[in-house]
């Protein structure tokens, strides 16, 4: 007899999957192999053509487009999976936005609506991800926010 695995019966939100090199992509397979039914994001009509295969190959549940600068999209995520999965177990936050303007330069150096903007969406976004995420997690949950330094 096989033990089971860790995450049977668990699901999961991953957003921020670019492509095939992106952070929550290995974070997304990981999830998958030990046993995670996931729901995934895809920022645009532009990088669907990009997320949507991963999403298959990792029988992904649900795919929805997500683009934190749109008003309304990231609410329509979670009305989504509490529609058809009733909860949520954790959620992967693995976004990161700046201006193009502002990644010029030095930090010191970009637009204060720039900062703004960068805050709002890397940051700002996880916050509102854990408040729209915490009635799906009656039980409790995980959420994971990553970052990476070039």
């Amino acid at each position: 007899m096989s033990a089971a695995l860790p995450l049977a019966g668990k699901r999961g939100l991953v957003t921020g999957i670019a492509n095939a090199d992106s952070i929550a992509w290995g974070c997304a397979k990981a999830f998958r192999a030990m046993g995670a039914e996931l729901a995934v994001t895809y920022l645009n009509d532009k990088a669907r053509p990009h997320v949507e295969p991963l999403a298959r190959q990792m029988d992904a549940s649900l795919l929805m487009p997500l683009d934190l600068l749109r008003e309304g999209e990231l609410e329509a995520v979670f009305e989504r999976i509490a529609a058809e999965w009733g909860g949520l177990d954790f959620v992967l936050h693995s976004i990161a936005f700046a201006p193009r303007d502002d990644l010029h330069g030095r930090v010191t150096d970009c637009s204060r609506a720039g900062f703004l903007t960068a805050m709002d969406v890397s940051c700002w976004s996880f916050i509102r991800m854990a408040k729209l995420a915490e009635p799906l997690m009656p039980g409790g949950g995980a959420l994971f926010c990553m970052s990476k330094i070039k």
